[in-house]
């Protein structure tokens, strides 16, 4: 699939993701009458598990052969990066800018829409080993001229 093709469809869960955030977060803000922050910090749960889902079964569907529990593992890491980043970006435009929190929020949300993505594209949903095993083979890496632990010497 094409990046484009594939930033499509990550748009179009985006959207659907983002609208399942919002809902909450108006339910939660202006019915239940949660302050802003908390009803921002519950709404973008649901959005998130909207988002892992609908991503790995629509936007990156060809690599469904990944486990589930490493993409999983990997979007959680994404996830409480971009979770932590929105809440303290809506903490200082909320209460430090003074915006209200409706604009807030979409700023906050915009701020997270494209590195998401990236990170996506070349981590979560990528067949790639993590960066534990990256790292651990790049230690472990032989020395020119010494025989790999395959035996093969090195090239």
């Amino acid at each position: 699939m094409t990046m484009v093709r594939r930033f499509a469809r990550y748009v179009s869960v985006a959207v659907f993701a983002a609208g399942g955030d919002w809902l909450v977060f108006a339910l939660l803000a202006s019915v239940v009458r949660l302050t802003p922050l908390i009803a921002l910090m519950t709404a973008r749960i649901a959005g998130g598990l909207i988002s892992f889902l609908s991503n790995r079964y629509w936007t990156w569907s060809g690599n469904r052969r990944i486990a589930l529990s490493r993409q999983g593992r990997r979007f959680v890491i994404l996830y409480l990066f971009s979770y932590c980043l929105s809440v303290a970006l809506f903490r200082l435009l909320t209460a430090v800018a003074l915006v209200p929190p409706y604009p807030s929020k979409l700023c906050t949300d915009l701020s997270c829409f494209v590195s998401n993505f990236l990170v996506m594209n070349a981590y979560v949903f990528h067949a790639r080993d993590g960066l534990a095993r990256f790292l651990v083979g790049a230690v472990r890496a032989p020395s020119v001229g010494k025989p790999s632990p395959r035996g093969r010497g090195s090239e």
